[in-house]
């Protein structure tokens, strides 16, 4: 029970001579406290506008920036179909199965295709956008969630300011119906690695940064809104200053760059008037987020990026907002992790382990494909978050080696820590992997013949993807439990005239054969590109096979590819969200079926004997009329 208590805290009294108090609501010490009143955020809005004139004046003095400090020290309802990282926990994604369908999302549009009694047809599509939007083409519309019968699709709309909701019905013959739309204020939420949406149960788990205006600052308050009519949206839910919480630490020390509110919000699925609450924290733009069963975590950089000498106060924050009782707890950290695979909640042992980097941008937009400074592995005991003002202790980080390059990747497999990477193009590079046991301190450096563009893992083995040299793709497993007592390289395989065709961590799927030990034996998949460029076109959806491999006694073996017919795009009269941003492709493994969803076609493979044939395949690319038809009977509707 929180209770409201007056913390006297010294604001900028070196800057500018005063001294403020700030009453805050205090979670008893053990939680962030929340401002007391909006006349306190109004002081303190006041004190982070007199720091930015102190550090203006100091610029314009010839201040020079100080170096940021390198680290240093010695489950889900159906079947799962993508490579999700927690088990329960399910991701934002662009297709996913319910009963006897497979509902795609693509290029503004939601399609059902029936595969219930070995069939495999067409059964509905829709467009995403709300009927009557004016201008449908101001919205990317990236990630699906389904429950049942209700399928949500999550967007972010530049002419609304806001991630957009919304949801859809789904019905006994494959039909889709629009419900309602609903927006949470924010900026754009974009990451080339991670899904703003998470699913457990029937509860949407959203994650959302938004700009904070100190001088406007209760306009800049992320809220819920429905739209009630065209290009309409009125306010259901606005965040309560019960729920904004500042870390002891930042509310002693106030800096010019706390100028991000990140909010975490649940909403009822399956709810008449989608009810939700929100928590929201204050930090940095930079950012990475880590979703569980039982917690969020959000890793805000550095608060003061415009740090000068003699500044050196004010470290990264990590925040945990507990889903069972709503309390928000922090730690201050140093340095920041690549992606959302740097984390690893390690219920053995109750700690958090993260990889960070000395210079990492976090996951925002681009961050995550350029990483550099030093590498460390903290092993932080959760009892040790609290009320933000504390800071995790040296011993908690243990050093790494670190990665030439700026293209990182990282992965737990079991309870070892892969990580790698180099340069874009690096098939003439050394490639750079290693291996650490989370439980023990070595850390052994595997020599690859290709580079590292992806770390996933093969039942209990790691599992390395990256270019090679004459234009290969090359995959390699990596033995981390053979009995030695250390990792080892095991099969490689190099596909020619290949590169991967899909960055996202879900293009990867491996299934094991029934009753194989560990994942010693089973098949995998992952989309790739046949066609050749350097334009990096796997960040945009532009496989055009995907390749399968067979696992057999540990052994990689080639199995065959499965290839779209379609060589160049397709005209579907698209009007909204027409660049796959977040894929084009996927495998899909459905009891003992094997499909590949590449673009508009859904092909579904036959192993035999090791090797994979096509069985048959759809098309289920949009009619432009039946298309522009489905737009006005929505309307009407």
């Amino acid at each position: 029970m929180r209770f409201v208590s007056t913390l006297l805290v010294v604001v900028a009294a070196s800057m500018s001579g005063a001294c403020a108090t700030i009453p805050m609501t205090s979670g008893g010490g053990d939680t962030v406290p929340v401002f007391a009143s909006e006349q306190a955020i109004d002081r303190y809005a006041r004190s982070i506008d007199r720091e930015k004139e102190r550090i203006r004046a100091l610029y314009e003095e010839g201040g020079e920036a100080d170096q940021y400090i390198v680290v240093t020290g010695s489950r889900v309802e159906g079947p799962n179909i993508t490579n999700t990282q927690e088990e329960g926990v399910d991701e934002g994604g662009i297709v996913k199965a319910t009963s006897d369908f497979l509902v795609v999302l693509r290029r503004g549009r939601l399609f059902t295709i029936r595969h219930g009694d070995d069939q495999l047809v067409p059964a509905g599509q829709i467009d995403v956008f709300p009927p009557g939007a004016e201008d449908p083409d101001d919205a990317w519309y990236d990630e699906m969630l389904v429950r049942g019968n209700t399928i949500v699709v999550i967007g972010y709309s530049y002419g609304d300011d806001g991630t957009e909701i919304s949801r859809f019905t789904l019905a006994d013959d494959g039909g889709l119906t629009y419900r309602d739309t609903h927006y949470v204020k924010s900026q754009e939420y974009y990451s080339s690695r991670n899904y703003a949406s998470r699913r457990i149960g029937d509860t949407l788990i959203l994650y959302s940064p938004s700009n904070m205006n100190w001088t406007k600052w209760r306009e800049s308050l992320p809220s819920v809104g429905k739209r009630i009519a065209e290009d309409e949206v009125e306010e259901t839910h606005r965040v309560s200053l019960d729920n904004f919480h500042i870390p002891q630490r930042y509310v002693d020390t106030p800096h010019p760059d706390l100028d991000t509110l990140h909010t975490v919000t649940r909403c009822d699925l399956l709810s008449e008037d989608f009810e939700c609450s929100s928590q929201m924290i204050l930090g940095s733009w930079s950012r990475n987020f880590y979703i569980t069963r039982d917690a969020v975590f959000v890793w805000t950089s550095e608060a003061n990026s415009w740090r000068v000498k003699d500044d050196d106060d004010n470290p990264a924050m990590l925040y945990r907002f507990d889903l069972a009782t709503d309390d928000v707890t922090a730690i201050g950290v140093r340095g920041s992790p690549v992606d959302q695979f740097s984390f690893l909640q390690d219920d053995e042992d109750d700690k958090l382990h993260v990889v960070v980097d000395g210079d990492s941008y976090g996951d925002a937009m681009w961050g995550s494909e350029f990483s550099l400074g030093g590498s460390a592995l903290l092993q932080l005991p959760l009892d040790m978050f609290g009320d933000g003002s504390a800071e995790a202790p040296k011993w908690a980080y243990r050093g790494l080696p670190s990665i030439e390059g700026y293209r990182k990747q990282n992965r737990y497999v079991g309870r070892h820590l892969l990580y790698g990477g180099g340069y874009y193009g690096d098939e003439d590079e050394t490639p750079q992997l290693y291996v650490s046991p989370i439980d023990k301190g070595w850390v052994q450096r595997i020599e690859l013949p290709h580079g590292v563009s992806r770390i996933d893992m093969i039942g209990g083995d790691g599992f390395v993807a990256g270019e090679a040299e004459d234009d290969a793709l090359g995959f390699s497993a990596i033995l981390l439990d053979d009995g030695s007592g250390t990792a080892r390289l095991g099969s490689t395989f190099l596909l020619p005239s290949a590169e991967e065709g899909e960055n996202r961590s879900q293009a990867f799927f491996f299934r094991p054969d029934a009753g194989a030990e560990d994942g010693e034996s089973g098949t995998l998949a992952l989309p790739v590109n046949r066609e050749l460029d350097d334009d990096r076109y796997e960040f945009l959806g532009r496989a055009t096979s995907l390749a399968f491999l067979r696992r057999e006694d540990r052994e990689l073996k080639e199995a065959g590819t499965l290839d779209t017919e379609y060589q160049r795009s397709v005209p579907d009269q698209c009007v909204a969200s027409c660049t796959d941003w977040y894929g084009n492709a996927r495998p899909i493994f459905l009891g003992e079926r094997m499909f590949a969803l590449l673009g508009y076609e859904l092909i579904e493979g036959d192993l035999k004997n090791g090797r994979i044939t096509e069985r048959r395949r759809i098309d289920f690319a949009p009619n432009p009329l039946s298309a522009a038809e489905e737009r006005a009977t929505a309307v009407d509707q």
